[in-house]
């Protein structure tokens, strides 16, 4: 939003600058007209001197209006491309919580297969302590890896609720 902002400001100050080209004379309603200036203009001979200096002050100040208005075209140039930068990191930050995510939610279905294939070791094992000479170190080496990957499993589901909180805050969320 903040780039956004910008570029309007540099877009105004540039019709600014081309507006500085233009001969500006004001009305008033108290005294009678005034000069850009802000000189207010009684008599006539005076007032068409001071139309006359405000009519032909853009042709005096061309090379200053000139400069000015490249400024503030350099300005506005300098603020879109921010503003495009602004739109790239903005499109860049929500890809890559997105990608987050679905690696996040592609490992969890493995992880849960894994955790699967380790409860049936686990249980397999302990059949074979009972019905054979297996020992005991077998059957807990086998819930240690069992506790390992449901470990690991707890671990992916937390980073898939950091890449969707992650997602929120790139679509604009909670801002």
């Amino acid at each position: 939003r903040q780039a956004e902002m910008e570029l309007a400001q540099a877009f105004y100050a540039t019709n600014a600058a081309r507006a500085a080209f233009y001969p500006n004379i004001t009305l008033s309603g108290i005294l009678g007209w005034t000069n850009n200036g802000g000189g207010v203009i009684v008599n006539p001979g005076q007032w068409l001197l001071n139309a006359i200096g405000s009519l032909t002050q853009p042709l005096f100040n061309r090379g200053v209006n000139i400069a000015n208005l490249k400024i503030a075209k350099s300005r506005q140039e300098e603020a879109k491309l921010l503003f495009r930068q602004s739109l790239l990191n903005a499109g860049k930050e929500v890809n890559d919580a997105l990608t987050a995510w679905q690696t996040a939610k592609s490992q969890i279905e493995i992880n849960a297969r894994q955790v699967e294939t380790l409860c049936d070791a686990v249980r397999k094992t302990e059949s074979l302590m009972r019905h054979s000479n297996t020992t005991y170190l077998e059957v807990l080496t086998a819930k240690q890896s069992l506790l390992e990957a449901e470990v690991q499993q707890l671990q992916t589901r937390f980073e898939r609720i950091q890449s969707i909180i992650k997602l929120y805050h790139a679509l604009g969320g909670g801002m």
